[in-house]
């Protein structure tokens, strides 16, 4: 019989350093949106689908990625599923530090400098991966806001996020630092 588990969990990363922030929103960008099927070893046919969703919040020195995952399988199965769904983002945790140690610098800004606004449906770039504690409050998250310049102008430039697969905004003391992610694999 299929059957559905909803289960959220909450990791704690450290947030006091542009690069622990980098690492925290390319764990985020990693896990959102992800679909997963889930195989039991001795019973590959009774699988086990996931969805996950993620959101972020800083709170003081601490980064929290907050993780949503829905589960819907033969319902035998579906603890045992939720465990090594939460090892796999673990995974995903771990190689986001990767994606930070790789990641360079394109621009930076003074936050006083940039504000945010929001967008349409069609005008979201899920390239730009943006601290969801920035948004205007009726953002549609994680792609219903982006930043611009004072002048009202799209920061980064359209031929920037072309340019680039994954771009991240960190806010760090002051300034607003933009930084491109190697692609992810496969």
């Amino acid at each position: 019989m299929t059957a559905k588990l909803e289960h959220e969990w909450e990791i704690e990363l450290p947030g006091t350093s542009a690069q622990e922030l980098l690492a925290g929103l390319a764990a985020r960008d990693r896990v959102f949106g992800q679909n997963v099927t889930l195989e039991p070893e001795d019973d590959p046919k009774n699988t086990v689908e996931a969805w996950l969703g993620s959101s972020d919040a800083l709170d003081g020195k601490v980064y929290r990625l907050a993780v949503y995952a829905d589960l819907e399988g033969p319902e035998e199965y579906l603890e045992a599923a939720r465990d090594a769904l939460m090892d796999l983002v673990d995974e995903q945790v771990a190689e986001a530090q990767k994606d930070a140690a790789g990641a360079k610098v394109l621009d930076r800004k003074p936050s006083s400098e940039v504000s945010f606004e929001l967008i349409s449906e069609e005008e979201e770039t899920p390239q730009l991966i943006l601290p969801e504690w920035l948004a205007p409050e009726e953002a549609d998250l994680p792609w219903g806001f982006r930043p611009v310049t004072k002048d009202g102008k799209p920061w980064p430039d359209p031929e920037v996020l072309k340019a680039h697969e994954r771009v991240v905004l960190v806010p760090f003391k002051g300034e607003y630092i933009l930084y491109s992610l190697p692609p992810l694999e496969g």
